[in-house]
């Protein structure tokens, strides 16, 4: 049996929450804080010509970044956001320093109001002790009610099959049980706790999901709030 450790977090750009100023906080000593075999990454901020914070650490820590960006974005004003005519680019990122290899990203756009019209999911296949466990990347849009919706449905369809160790992890923007409801097809949550707003959280929209006969979860856990608006979520899988 192969296993492995993952964190989800969203970052919020590196910047605190909106109502605190958006204050920058030390991103690249959380993700040290956090560093698992696998992360993966939301709101992944990269200004224009260079790499930003979570480039730097992966290569210092020794991780392969597999990036989507979601698109154009800004990291001024009163919180970040994608923007057309932004610095940089927004995107989601999975970070693995284990064997892995990319596969085609995973289409959940278009959907109205989204301001990532062309929003689409990392994906990848890790193999450890010769054991494939396939992983797909998520933070999905926040336009309520029926964006969440749209997309988690469109995710389904283009997930394999039971039989296939599979992981889907990352901000759904939306609560879990409706989340497994839409997925469908043996899916099940492997960890339970409130993660939004980090300082004081009445939801959880950051989740780690599996079909139970392919995939075990251990030692689940929401971390504490480390500066950005989401609290980490940290899990052990084996499979």
């Amino acid at each position: 049996m192969a296993s492995l450790s993952l964190v989800t977090f969203n970052t919020h750009y590196g910047l605190g929450p909106p109502r605190r100023g958006a204050l920058p906080y030390d991103l690249a000593a959380v993700l040290t804080g956090l560093a698992a075999d696998v992360m993966v990454i939301q709101e992944v901020w990269r200004p224009d010509s260079r790499h930003g914070t979570v480039d730097a650490f992966a290569a210092a820590s020794g991780y392969a970044v597999h990036h989507v960006a979601t698109g154009r974005a800004t990291d001024t004003g009163r919180w970040p956001h994608h923007h057309p005519e932004g610095a940089g680019t927004a995107g989601t990122a999975v970070l693995t320093r284990v064997p892995a290899r990319p596969l085609p990203s995973v289409p959940v756009g278009p959907t109205w109001g989204d301001p990532a019209p062309a929003r689409s999911l990392p994906q990848v296949e890790i193999t450890v002790d010769d054991r494939p466990l396939r992983l797909v990347g998520v933070h999905l849009t926040s336009r309520l009610p029926h964006g969440p919706m749209l997309q988690l449905r469109r995710l389904a369809r283009d997930l394999p099959p039971p039989g296939t160790p599979t992981v889907v992890a990352g901000d759904c923007n939306f609560w879990g049980p409706p989340t497994v409801a839409l997925l469908g097809d043996g899916w099940r949550r492997s960890v339970t706790g409130r993660t939004w707003p980090a300082k004081r959280p009445h939801s959880q929209i950051d989740h780690v999901f599996v079909r139970p006969a392919d995939v075990t979860v251990t030692d689940p856990a929401v971390l504490d709030a480390c500066g950005s608006d989401h609290r980490p979520v940290r899990v052990q899988l084996a499979w």
